[in-house]
C-alpha cells in the first residue's frame, strides 16, 4: 500500500502535465483532518481524563475523460498520533486504505440512466439509516452498484452492496444490503422521500430484515420542518421483525443567521424478550454521530440501547455571534421505550441527558477550526451501567481542504 501511496503522489503530479487530459477533465482534493480529545467518558469523577490525537489525510482525484464518463479515486490515511513502535516505524497496515473508487457512466445507452460501480460512500436522506459518518476517523464506503433513473419530477436510486463475501458455495455466509430510494420533486418547498431497503444474509433464515419508510423536508418562510417514518419487518432467526422509527424537528429562523429547533425521536424498544417478536429498530448504516449525542453513547443501536429502544427529545440553539464564526448548543434527554430492570430493584427508562457545545470559525477558505465541549448527566440506567457521575468531552478539530 505504501508503493501505491508514492505511486498516487507522483501520478498527481505529473498527470496535470499530460496532453490526454485537459484542465476542465482532470480535478483533485486534499483533506487533512486532526482532532484532539480529552476524554472522562468513563463516568468517575475521581479517575483523569485521557488525551489522544487522530489524524485523518484524504487525498482525491476525479477524472472525465469524455462526456457522460468519469471516474473518481481517493486514498484515505487514518492514525492516532504516537501509534507508531518509535520515530522511526511505520504506521499501522490498516491505516491506509483505498475509501473510494468509481466509475460513473451517465445516459447508458442513451436512457436517462446512470450507473455508479465501485466503492463509494452511500448518503440517503438525512443519514438516519444511510451514511458515510464523516466524523468517524475512518468514515463509511461501500462495495457495490448504484442504478439512478432520472425522470422529470422523480429520481430512484436502486443498489445493491456486499458488506461480506466469503466466497463459499451457495454464498453461504455472505451478507448484502440493497434497496431503492426515491426522490420526488413534487414541490418547490417540501423534499419528499420514500423508500425500500433490505439487509440480508444467506441463509434468509439467519437475516432477512426490510425497512420502509418516508422522509419529508420543508420550509415556509422562517419555518422549517422535518418528518421521517421508517417500519422495519422480515426476520432474524427464528423472531419476526416489527419496529419503527419517528422522528420529527421544526426550527425557527431568528435574526442575524440564528436559528432554534425542537424535535424528538423515537425508535421502538423490546418489552418482552421471550416471545416470537422482534420489536427492537435498528438504525442500519446510519450517522448516529448526528443524532443521538457528540460522545457518542448511542453509536450503535440497539447496541447501545440493550435492546430498550430510545426516545430523544432535543433542542438546539445556533447563533453567529463573530464573523466567520457559529456557535450552537444542544441539549438531550435520553430514555429508553422499555423498562430496564435494575440491580437494585425496580425498573428504570432513564438513561440520562447530554448537553453538545460547539464552536466552528473559518479562519480562511481552506481552514476551519471546530472547538467542542460535551457533558453526560448518567440517568438510573446508565448510572448501574456505566457509572454515577458526569462525564465530560472536549475536542478541537481543524480542516484543512484543497478543492
Amino acid at each position: 500500500m505504501k508503493k501505491l501511496l508514492v505511486l498516487f503522489l507522483f501520478g498527481m503530479i505529473l498527470l496535470p502535465s499530460v496532453s490526454l487530459f485537459s484542465g476542465d477533465s482532470l480535478s483533485y482534493s486534499l483533506q487533512i483532518r486532526t482532532r484532539s480529545e480529552a476524554n472522562g467518558k468513563d463516568f468517575n469523577s475521581d479517575s483523569d481524563m485521557s488525551s489522544y490525537t487522530f489524524l485523518r489525510t484524504r487525498l482525491s482525484l476525479s477524472f472525465k475523460p469524455t462526456k457522460g464518463v468519469s471516474a473518481f479515486f481517493q486514498l484515505q490515511d487514518s492514525r492516532l498520533f504516537g501509534s507508531e513502535t518509535s520515530t522511526l516505524a511505520d504506521g499501522s497496515a490498516d491505516a491506509l486504505d483505498l475509501h473510494q473508487a468509481y466509475f460513473k457512466v451517465n445516459d447508458l445507452f442513451g436512457l436517462p440512466l446512470t450507473l455508479k460501480l465501485g466503492r463509494m460512500e452511500a448518503v440517503y436522506g438525512p443519514q438516519r439509516l444511510i451514511g458515510s459518518v464523516g466524523w468517524h476517523n475512518i468514515g463509511r464506503s461501500f462495495d457495490g452498484v448504484v442504478f439512478t433513473y432520472n425522470f422529470s419530477k422523480v429520481s430512484l436510486d436502486l443498489f445493491k452492496f456486499k458488506e461480506v463475501e466469503n466466497m463459499a458455495a451457495g454464498d453461504l455466509g455472505d451478507k448484502s444490503f440493497c434497496g431503492v430510494y426515491g426522490d420526488f420533486k413534487l414541490s418547490k418547498k417540501m423534499k419528499t422521500q420514500a423508500f425500500l431497503v433490505r439487509q440480508k444474509m444467506i441463509p434468509t433464515d439467519d437475516l432477512s430484515r426490510f425497512t420502509a419508510g418516508v422522509y419529508l423536508k420543508g420550509k415556509s418562510g422562517k419555518l422549517s420542518h422535518e418528518l421521517e417514518f421508517a417500519y422495519q419487518f422480515g426476520n432474524i432467526g427464528d423472531l419476526d421483525i416489527s419496529a419503527y422509527l419517528v422522528a420529527a424537528n421544526v426550527g425557527f429562523g431568528l435574526s442575524k443567521g440564528a436559528n432554534i429547533s425542537l424535535g424528538v425521536d423515537y425508535l421502538s424498544g423490546d418489552d418482552n424478550k421471550n416471545d416470537s417478536d422482534y420489536k427492537v429498530f435498528d438504525t442500519l448504516y446510519a450517522t448516529n454521530h448526528k443524532y443521538y449525542g457528540f460522545m457518542d453513547y448511542f453509536l450503535n443501536i440497539p447496541v447501545h440501547t440493550y435492546g430498550l429502544g430510545i426516545m430523544d427529545i432535543h433542542a438546539k440553539v445556533t447563533i453567529k455571534p463573530l464573523a466567520k464564526t457559529v456557535a450552537s448548543l444542544k441539549f438531550h434527554k435520553f430514555s429508553a421505550n422499555a423498562d430496564y430492570a435494575l440491580l437494585a430493584g425496580g425498573t428504570s427508562k432513564d438513561f440520562g441527558s447530554e448537553i453538545d457545545l460547539t464552536v466552528k470559525y473559518k479562519y480562511q477558505k481552506n481552514l476551519t477550526f471546530v472547538l467542542g465541549a460535551s457533558v453526560f448527566m448518567p440517568g438510573d440506567v446508565f448510572k448501574e451501567v456505566k457509572g454515577p457521575d458526569a462525564a465530560p468531552w472536549f475536542y478541537l478539530m481543524t480542516i484543512f481542504n484543497i478543492k
